[in-house]
């Protein structure tokens, strides 16, 4: 006999009714309209986005932290020369972890150019909608309403705030690895034991850090996903593990554990060869001094930072603070932002640009637990008032508004126009791709360059490239009369090496107005 959902209506006699509408398509359209809405929102979502990042690369306003530099890894790579850059030393992986980097080479086999890594970066993020979707759905499985409250989560993840800050800060490898991470979830709800490990094991290449977002799915499916974990009781009273989802998951799990470890304190080092690591002032301070005990006051005062927390209340309120229907599952939030707070970057101890994108997971698999905690609390009011009219048919949309407050913080701290927190100035410039390029092959390939931040991300494939205001005597010079320059430029510095090129023994090769190229020092 097939169980009947928790949330199915009643008669007044206490038996199950079966609503026959008017119109034989309604149940169709009823049943597909959560997914159309999630589908609905990724497309939107990647087109707004990719409409951005686009006119932004366009116009010469992409800043070269770190669009250009991952640019300039992946020709590299794509090329056949490893994963180099001449902003770091060795290999860059010994700086981040990141082999899921052989996929935007690949697709630059076809198109050798930034904006690939842009769109790639959107389309993860807009994909993250549907699959969150799809891991809620099955979370939320058997009951009737859970659709309507997967689609009510999932629908407005791409247009998140939290999602808005990853975008502005264009491509980064974290951005592949959430999609990958929810439909390894989704692979283990449904018993797909192959797919979850392919998809869970892509998803670890994305970043060192991966290492938690496994170790928070693995405990998740260890605990929600079908049969069971062990056999017979105890393992020391003759019980024993069962080969299925659940056990996949108590490995995963284990695996996220070891992994984030074994990057940072093998990998990576044994790839750098000894060589400087050059996110090591991030966490630096901790060790100053006496170490961590001398430092309690700044300890302190970084855990109390408003504006990390301003975002990470940002995150619970677009998955409708349902994470606080299950407190346990809410704490394996925490380390993720603990660890940002803690960071001497300003903009990571603030929750900004890629940053916001680790905590994402483990704030969605506590909202599927809250959400599971919620659907039986409207299920157990249903079966105590043992009537169909007071669970009517429009009851589980009502759901929907549980999007409301996602929208709302999107709409009110987002990052990206229309929103209201937007910094307009870099997605209004003028494109200026076309005329750039023109100017640009007029450098030898091979011979270092050195040009205008701007100018870095469109300009990055090739061995050997500058920003201003450093370039040695053989470097060519690049200078922009329009740049677009981020507030890390040292605009002092850069004016006065522009200054000097006239008198500098550069010959100018070409002036159109806007762009100055300047040959090597004779």
């Amino acid at each position: 006999m097939n169980a009947r959902p928790l949330d199915a209506p009643y008669s007044r006699a206490g038996q199950a009714v079966r609503v026959r509408p008017a119109i034989r398509w309604l149940p169709t359209v009823r049943r597909s309209l959560p997914a159309g809405l999630a589908v609905a929102g990724g497309i939107i979502g990647f087109g707004w986005m990719a409409m951005l990042l686009l006119s932004r690369a366009n116009g010469l306003a992409t800043p070269a932290y770190d669009h250009a530099f991952f640019e300039q890894v992946v020709w590299n790579a794509s090329q056949g020369n490893g994963f180099v850059s001449n902003f770091s030393q060795g290999s860059f992986l010994g700086l981040h972890f990141s082999p899921l980097l052989v996929l935007p080479a690949a697709l630059e086999q076809v198109w050798a150019d930034a904006r690939v890594l842009s769109l790639l970066h959107v389309a993860a993020l807009a994909l993250a909608g549907p699959a969150a979707f799809l891991f809620l759905r099955a979370a939320l499985s058997p009951s009737r309403a859970g659709p309507w409250l997967a689609a009510a989560l999932a629908a407005p993840l791409p247009v998140w705030s939290a999602v808005q800050e990853a975008a502005r800060a264009d491509f980064h490898t974290e951005s592949l690895a959430l999609p990958l991470a929810l439909l390894a979830g989704w692979a283990g709800l449904r018993g797909r034991t192959a797919l979850l490990w392919i998809l869970a094991g892509v998803a670890l290449l994305a970043k060192e850090d991966q290492g938690y977002t496994l170790l928070v799915l693995g405990l998740f499916l260890a605990a929600r996903a079908r049969g069971r974990l062990w056999r017979g009781g105890l393992p020391w009273r003759g019980g024993h593990p069962v080969a299925g989802p659940r056990l996949s998951g108590a490995a995963i799990a284990l695996l996220g554990l070891a992994w984030t470890p074994l990057a940072f304190g093998v990998i990576m080092p044994w790839l750098r060869a000894g060589g400087r690591l050059e996110t090591d002032w991030y966490y630096a301070w901790l060790l100053a001094g006496d170490g961590p005990a001398s430092q309690l006051g700044r300890i302190w005062s970084q855990l109390a930072g408003f504006a990390g927390w301003q975002a990470a209340l940002g995150i619970l309120l677009s998955v409708a603070l349902l994470p606080v229907l299950r407190p346990r599952w809410l704490l394996l939030v925490i380390p993720p932002i603990v660890a940002d707070l803690l960071s001497a970057n300003s903009a990571q101890a603030d929750l900004k640009l890629h940053y916001t994108l680790l905590p994402l997971l483990p704030a969605i698999v506590a909202a599927a637990m809250g959400g599971r905690r919620l659907l039986a609390l409207m299920a157990r009011r249903t079966r105590r008032s043992r009537s169909s009219a007071r669970h009517p048919a429009w009851g589980p949309p009502l759901l929907l508004t549980l999007a409301l407050p996602a929208l709302a913080v999107a709409w009110l701290g987002g990052g990206l126009p229309p929103t209201t927190r937007t910094d307009r100035g870099q997605w209004d410039w003028p494109a200026a791709i076309d005329e750039l390029r023109a100017v640009a092959r007029q450098v030898p390939p091979g011979v270092p360059l050195a040009v205008d931040d701007g100018l870095a991300a469109p300009l990055a494939a090739r061995s050997q490239l500058r920003l201003l205001p450093t370039g040695e005597a053989d470097a060519w010079v690049l200078v922009d009369r329009h740049a677009y320059l981020p507030g890390y430029t040292d605009v002092d510095r850069r004016r006065a090496f522009i200054s000097i090129l006239p008198r500098s023994g550069r010959p100018l090769i070409i002036d159109d107005g806007r762009f100055q190229l300047w040959g090597p020092q004779r």
